[in-house]
């Protein structure tokens, strides 16, 4: 797909439309990505000329610059210089437009050291450097000039793609990466606050003071609607300006704290893969997030942590910043011994009466004088919400035509009046009084809305107010489901979607658009106070019981058409999460049937979270469901066996065997007891038991429970079952694991065959199972087959799954091991390479697989020519491995012993026999004692001990291993005939003249045949025959075994070598 053509005709579509202020902001986001950082858009007023031809322009910033190396990416490209952004969609006679802004630019308003001019039309490289030369010239300043190629050129790049998904509406096309998201936003929000800030000039100027100072850690404390996040947000947008990177996270709950910080220490520089496999497993989270921030690479920072009502959550977490960054807090503790002895707690108080009627003003500029609004705002208390919610109710009134014996509020006067007359009382006093003058203030909105025809409005509310206080998904809203409670009676499509415009516009509620993984969801949020209130209140404590069944009923109704293992729906699940998982939570008022709805709902979040790797929330949500459902159902019943059984597939996949392989025995004892041996929950415990015993190299186990197990299965499920097929598939595995290959292969072909036709070709059992065969033709030698085996699955698996699927990647790693085979190193590490960029491009390049790749990657490198490269990825690689998998498992093993032959080749011959010695002994005891894997190892050291002159150690080690090969493989297999050979040079050399030549004549024809002619190790064999001859007095034979060796060198164009200077000195010697 051309995506630059889509780019392209996309631009030439804004000046069509006449889209410049989108032009400016594409350009100034462009620029600050690639150009320089340290810009922001430029205004002024019309009257003194508008933006004076400045589109954007720099600002200082304290950032050290050359010779001292920068802190930051936004250091990099942040310039000292005073630099301006101009763009023009304007097509006709750009250059003249050019000279004309930088006349604008450069003859008032601040000086300029450089110009950045970004333009729609072409701009021809001749005319360029015309208008560059004018510039210095003439206004003695830098241009750079960038038309829509350029700008092609810069929007096509995997990084900056989602500026033209964004600004030019492209949609999310394949080949286009996109931005990469996040687990969990931890942007500032910009659209958070509707009004200026008013009242706190002194507290953010010395909360401004104290980051400049040094920072540290910043407490903002107040009762709830006090302004406290709108302190935090004005104080973030500051250091912003700043120069100091910020982030924000919501800790309104634990999980979104934890996860919040996750995000914080991706982007602070630790890799997304890590990042979930340390907070998954909860090894050392924290060390690995301030080892980030702490990084002087990360530069100075700004963290918010906003609703920190609870300090327990975050005090283990918030440590004291490096000086020059801070850490500020929003919380309504307000007690100093809270929180941290050298942290500075600051009370966040309600504002003035002055400040207070300016916000009235602004928000409903007709509902009367200064004074006026000055006796609501001290009747009201300065509680900036309570400010804030008033205002939009009088906006909405205020223009509303007066109808006879209407009691509606429109005025600041008649709201103060509507106040005294229900709560004599001050609201000071505030908080959670549920009959309290700022409670009233939104229940006049729902007066209203009722007035106004909205009459669901309130129970819709009261009903969201029972969610979690998180943003919600406007999918929960079924009107369906609603209707069937009483207190949605009646309810019709048009009644809700009333209710929901009603309370949105009177800012009850907020709409928030939550893009992710290029899906958008819009959502519902209510200010957590609000939501606190309003739970209070009569009505809605008598109706708690109703409520909260409905959200359950709601939330289990979308869960439940949403599909764990398919990833599209994981943008919408990210949202339902915290809300299923408060269900979970809160069972205050479960009761009967509920409590299965409960359970199912943590069950269905657990197996979400299990798929979306946020491990820690499935372990939480498969424990709750065990925990619930045992209130009404036996322990041994299907549903809690089923869900212990998850909860134990779980552990595997977090590398807690042990944990994994306890349960799973527990899951099997109940089974059998409950169900019998022969129930298909029974069967699977037996089956994912036998599986862990495989993964972890108990091959005699695994090998005779799978083939009672494929035989029982079949029985009782029949052959064509999935499970039955399954079971097939890993009996093939154990067979391959205890090297018998050939019934391995016969096993894993009978099983494609049979999935096929049962599954389909397409499916995604019988693609695993071709993959495996295709797996196994690459050990047996067949690089041939395997590669077109693995290119015809790489195919349906990219057409099924998507190119970036988990096991696409792993087919891809595995093509690229063929090609490596083939001799087609260039194609290998291509592959390789976007393999990997594909693992660190979905967040999991510390999943096992990418590990493997990023080791074949090492060990392709280490062979070619690049071993220092290769050995620090195979270093790194091989060490996670091992961790994950343990010494002695087939993945560990493969990257140790291609660390080892990077090693070798670096002349670290100690270091590498240290490491094939260590792969020995760790397979020593296992079926794989004689495998190719230890015989791999084994050659390796025979050829260390040849290079160190041990010559009969090589020769004993090559000896038993040809002997291994020859019996397993074949005497006429490749590697058997290599293994040979490399014995004879041994023999050879030990002064073994006459057998070593024996032996070499009988190579020698099928090392062409096998390797071809131009094989190093048949060229050796080859010229060490040719060398055994000359000393047993053969000239004449030896001399043409030399003339063949120089012959393939010529007619095949290889590249001269010592081998070669060794066979021509030999030939002249003979001649």
């Amino acid at each position: 797909m051309d995506i630059g053509g889509l780019v392209r005709f996309a631009l030439h579509t804004m000046g069509e439309r006449n889209a410049h202020h989108e032009f400016e902001r594409l350009c100034l986001e462009v620029a600050r990505r690639r150009l320089v950082s340290n810009l922001l858009p430029a205004t002024g007023p019309v009257s003194s000329g508008g933006d004076q031809g400045r589109d954007g322009e720099s600002f200082w910033t304290a950032l050290a610059h050359p010779p001292y190396p920068p802190a930051s990416e936004f250091a990099a490209r942040a310039s000292p210089q005073r630099v301006v952004l101009a763009c023009t969609i304007q097509r006709a006679d750009v250059p003249a437009k050019v000279r004309k802004d930088l006349a604008a630019i450069t003859g008032q308003g601040a000086p300029v050291d450089r110009v950045l001019y970004f333009t729609l039309a072409p701009v021809p490289v001749a005319a360029r450097h015309a208008l560059q030369r004018e510039a210095r010239e003439i206004h003695d300043v830098e241009l750079d000039v960038f038309d829509a190629m350029a700008l092609t050129d810069f929007l096509t790049a995997p990084d900056l793609i989602h500026l033209a998904q964004r600004h030019l509406g492209l949609p999310s096309l394949p080949g286009m990466a996109g931005e990469p998201a996040g687990d969990l936003s931890v942007a500032v929000p910009e659209d958070a606050i509707e009004h200026h800030i008013r009242g706190r000039d002194a507290l953010l100027a010395e909360l401004a003071e104290r980051i400049t100072r040094g920072g540290g850690r910043t407490v903002l404390c107040g009762v709830g609607g006090s302004g406290k996040s709108t302190v935090a947000l004005a104080l973030a947008r500051r250091g912003r300006a700043e120069g100091l990177r910020v982030w924000w996270v919501d800790a309104t709950t634990r999980g979104t704290f934890e996860e919040g910080l996750r995000e914080v220490a991706v982007q602070a520089g630790v890799s997304r893969g890590e990042a979930r496999e340390v907070w998954a497993r909860r090894e050392a989270a924290r060390d690995v997030l301030w080892r980030a921030l702490d990084d002087a690479g990360t530069g100075r920072w700004l963290l918010v942590v906003d609703n920190a009502d609870d300090p327990s959550v975050v005090r283990d977490w918030i440590r004291a910043p490096r000086p020059g960054s801070t850490v500020v807090i929003t919380s309504r503790e307000q007690r100093p011994a809270a929180w941290w002895k050298q942290a500075a707690v600051h009370a966040v108080n309600p504002i003035g009466e002055a400040h207070g009627a300016a916000m009235l003003r602004e928000l409903a500029p007709r509902a009367g004088t200064e004074e006026e609004a000055r006796s609501l705002s001290r009747r009201l208390g300065g509680l900036p919400l309570a400010l804030l919610l008033v205002g939009k109710y009088l906006a909405v009134t205020s223009d509303d035509p007066v109808l006879p014996e209407s009691h509606t509020p429109r005025s600041f006067t008649a709201y103060r009046a509507a106040l005294d007359r229900e709560f004599p009382g001050t609201v000071s006093a505030l908080s959670h009084d549920p009959s309290g003058p700022l409670t009233r203030t939104w229940e006049m909105s729902l007066d209203l809305l009722e007035a106004k025809g909205a009459a669901v409005a309130r129970p819709l509310f009261r009903l969201i107010s029972f969610f979690a206080p998180d943003p919600l998904p406007v999918q929960l809203l079924i009107g369906s489901v609603l209707a069937r409670a009483s207190v949605f009676a009646g309810l019709s499509a048009t009644g809700l979607e009333e209710a929901v415009r009603g309370l949105l516009g009177c800012g009850l509620l907020h709409r928030r658009r939550i893009e992710a993984d290029g899906a958008t969801v819009d959502t519902l949020v209510v200010h957590p106070l609000v939501r606190e209130i309003t739970r209070m209140q009569p009505d809605a404590v008598a109706g708690a019981p109703e409520y909260t069944t409905l959200s359950v009923v709601l939330l289990e109704r979308v869960a439940s058409g949403l599909p764990s293992d398919d990833t599209s729906t994981w943008p919408l699940w990210r949202l339902l999460a915290p809300h299923c998982a408060y269900a979970a939570s809160d069972t205050s008022h479960a009761a009967g049937e509920e409590w299965m709805i409960r359970g199912g709902l943590a069950t269905q979040t657990g197996g979400y979270a299990h798929k979306a790797g946020v491990w820690s929330l499935a372990e939480e949500q498969f424990a709750h469901a065990v925990e619930i459902l045992g209130h009404c159902l036996p322990p041994d019943d299907p549903r809690i066996v089923a869900t212990r059984h998850n909860l134990a597939y779980l552990r595997h996949d977090q590398g807690r065997y042990d944990e994994a392989e306890a349960q799973f025995a527990q899951v099997l004892e109940s089974a059998l007891r409950a169900l019998g041996p022969d129930d298909r929950t029974t069967l699977a415990a037996r089956h994912e038991l036998a599986r862990l015993r495989l993964e972890r190299g108990d091959v005699a186990y695994a090998h005779a429970e799978l083939s009672v197990l494929a035989a029982r299965t079949a029985e009782v499920l029949g052959p064509e079952d999935p499970a039955t097929l399954a079971a097939r598939h890993e009996l093939a595995r154990t067979l391959r694991a205890r090297g018998d290959l050939a019934a391995a292969r016969s096993l894993f072909e009978q099983v494609v065959g049979d999935t096929a036709d049962s599954l389909g070709e397409a499916a995604l059992p019988t693609l695993a199972t071709r993959h495996e065969l295709a797996d196994l033709l690459l050990e047996l030698g067949d690089a041939e087959q395997a590669h077109a085996a693995f290119t015809e699955v790489l195919e349906l698996e990219a057409r099924v799954q998507g190119p970036d699927h988990p096991s696409t990647l792993v087919t891809r790693n595995n093509l690229s091991r063929a090609l490596v085979e083939l001799g087609r190193h260039d194609e290998a590490e291509a592959e390789l390479r976007e393999t990997l960029a594909a693992w660190h491009r979905i967040g999991e390049e510390a999943h096992p697989m990418a590990l493997v790749t990023r080791g074949a990657l090492g060990g392709l490198l280490a062979t070619t020519g690049r071993a220092a490269e290769g050995e620090k990825l195979l270093r790194t690689a091989a060490l996670a491995l091992e961790r994950i998998f343990g010494a002695g498992h087939r993945e560990t093993v493969n990257a140790r012993l291609n660390h080892a032959e990077s090693l070798y080749r670096l002349d670290r011959h100690a270091d590498a026999e240290v490491l094939l010695r260590a792969v020995v002994a760790a397979l020593a005891d296992t079926a794989d004692g004689e495998g190719l894997r230890v015989l791999a190892a084994r050659r390796k050291l025979a050829d260390i001990c040849f290079e160190q002159g041990r010559d009969a150690e090589a020769a004993e080690e090559l000896r038993q291993i040809v002997a291994v090969r020859s019996r397993d493989l074949g005497a006429g297999h490749p590697e058997t005939l290599q293994d040979r050979q490399a014995l004879a040079a041994v023999l050879l050399r030990q002064g073994h003249t006459a057998l070593a030549a024996r032996q070499l004549v009988a190579l020698v024809d099928p090392l062409d045949a096998a390797l071809g002619r131009n094989h190093r190790d048949a060229l050796i064999a080859r010229s060490n025959l040719a060398y055994a001859q000359s000393q047993l007095g053969a000239e004449a034979a030896a001399k043409r075994q030399l003339r063949r060796v120089v012959a393939v060198y010529e007619e095949d164009g290889l590249v001269p070598d010592k081998l070669l200077a060794t066979v021509r000195d030999l030939l002249g010697r003979l001649e």
